[in-house]
């Protein structure tokens, strides 16, 4: 899927899901680590390549000192001559790279607040050396209006082929997010607002007797469920827009720059209070024609915003404008931040 010039990437591990989409532009990426760390989490692309022979349990302890000690210890993984780029997701991945000179780095920032006032600066200010974007409008719009400069916005895309045939034939509440207790959020809405409705949940870092669930089978459970319940800190996640292209109503708590994504009375309902979202699920459970009014909705606006070769064609645009040197914010050279 890729246009021009074909890339070799460099990478630590990160975020399972945006490893697999990232790698769906056809490009070579070369993982620090082994793709069995992630195997339940979503099938490894073939052109994705494991520098680490095997997975230990050992790798999941691994910090930023680890692996810059793995890439600066005798040029084991060719690093950094036989790379293009190196792609990182998280601010620790930023860190691994910031001290190593030799190659050019691509970092895609979520939520704003993951890298420090610093980090902006000193990634602004060297567009030879960093290329920055989002795939969140509200860090965009943030990053706009603390440092003036207009960052990409590259918004998920998944496949249409991979998704789709939603059915609605379970009259069950799905939702798809790790950890979700610990990490807060909106939980207690939730659990109040779904009180005695069918649910299942999916928590593939506190998985039920049955053990992780397969990639292929969580879409399938979205495919099957009558509505799929969102939350999240801000915008979406990757599970929201997959289950948008499945063809799922949602519902989903109110949060910033959610109705981007869920428009309300449209592909689902959006609200803070469990009683209204309470309301809306039952409605969804029990008018399966009006599901099937949403579900459409859903998946028409996905195709509309969310298709993968949109996401494509974003990033080999960043890639290509940075590797041949031109400014990816739109500044003429040597233009500040």
């Amino acid at each position: 899927m890729t246009r021009g010039r074909r890339y070799r990437i460099i990478y630590v591990p990160g975020h399972p899901a945006m490893q697999y989409h990232i790698a769906r532009t056809g490009h070579d990426f070369f993982i620090l680590a082994h793709w069995d760390q992630f195997a339940c989490w979503r099938p490894r692309p073939a052109n994705v390549h494991s520098l680490l022979p095997a997975f230990e349990p050992a790798h999941l302890d691994y910090g930023v000192a680890d692996f810059q000690r793995l890439l600066a210890g005798g040029k084991a993984f060719g690093f950094p001559e036989d790379y293009d780029l190196a792609w990182s997701m998280w601010n620790e991945q930023y860190k691994v790279f910031a001290p190593f000179s030799g190659i050019r780095k691509v970092h895609r920032v979520a939520k704003y607040a993951e890298l420090e006032p610093a980090d902006y600066d000193r990634i602004l200010s060297q567009p030879e050396a960093y290329a920055l974007a989002s795939y969140y409008r509200y860090t965009v719009d943030e990053i706009e209006a603390r440092f003036g400069v207009r960052v990409p916005l590259i918004e998920l895309g998944v496949s249409p082929e991979d998704y789709g045939e939603w059915t609605g034939e379970e009259p069950v509440i799905l939702s798809v997010i790790h950890s979700w207790a610990e990490r807060g959020w909106h939980h207690e809405t939730y659990r109040a607002a779904t009180e005695g409705l069918p649910t299942r949940h999916v928590d593939h870092m506190h998985p039920g007797p049955e053990g992780p669930l397969r990639y292929d089978q969580v879409i399938d459970l979205m495919r099957r469920c009558r509505v799929y319940y969102h939350d999240g800190e801000n915008e979406y996640t990757v599970a929201l827009i997959e289950a948008m292209m499945v063809g799922a109503p949602i519902v989903t708590c109110a949060m910033p720059y959610v109705e981007r994504h869920v428009q309300h009375g449209v592909n689902g309902f959006v609200s803070d209070d469990p009683a209204e979202l309470r309301e809306h699920c039952r409605a969804l459970l029990e008018d399966a024609d009006l599901a099937a009014r949403m579900g459409a909705a859903s998946r028409r606006l996905a195709l509309e915003r969310y298709s993968e070769q949109r996401w494509v064609d974003d990033w080999n645009r960043l890639f290509d404008d940075f590797t041949a040197g031109r400014d990816v914010y739109g500044r003429s050279r040597g233009a500040g931040p």
